[in-house]
């Protein structure tokens, strides 16, 4: 399993529900809640910086951007344990209706304002938190 390092949370309710990630390899991943019964799980796909860029001036549907990644069936489980998200392939070349988000969810405009925290945390980590209405 491979450690991601959030670099935005996008929104946030008790805790991260939608973020951006990296790898060791730099690669970006979005990040979405689907369950936090024990641990919290998200799903992960593989994006590219100009996708993202779309995503958050509100040019795509965030169910669009998860049900067609640019990496075509290409899913990751997300976990947060001990204080480390950690994130390995799902199997299978498509995700299920429980893990996609509702239609119709665009970044607002004012998400692109953030102020950064610094959170004592393993690895001291900064996380942006985007202002909101």
């Amino acid at each position: 399993m491979a450690k991601l390092r959030i670099e935005t949370i996008l929104e946030y309710y008790d805790q991260p529900q939608l973020f951006v990630a990296r790898d060791s390899f730099d690669t970006l991943y979005l990040c979405l809640l689907y369950d936090d019964e024990i641990l919290p799980e998200y799903t992960a796909i593989r994006i590219s910086q100009n996708r993202m860029n779309d995503f958050l001036n509100g040019n795509e549907d965030l169910r669009d951007v998860f049900q067609n990644p640019e990496s075509k069936g290409e899913f990751f489980n997300v976990t947060l344990k001990d204080g480390e998200y950690t994130i390995e392939t799902l199997k299978g070349n498509k995700i299920s209706e429980e893990r996609l988000p509702d239609r119709g969810y665009r970044i607002p405009n004012t998400a692109n304002e953030s102020i950064t925290v610094s959170v004592p945390i393993k690895g001291k980590h900064s996380i942006n938190y985007p202002i909101g209405d």
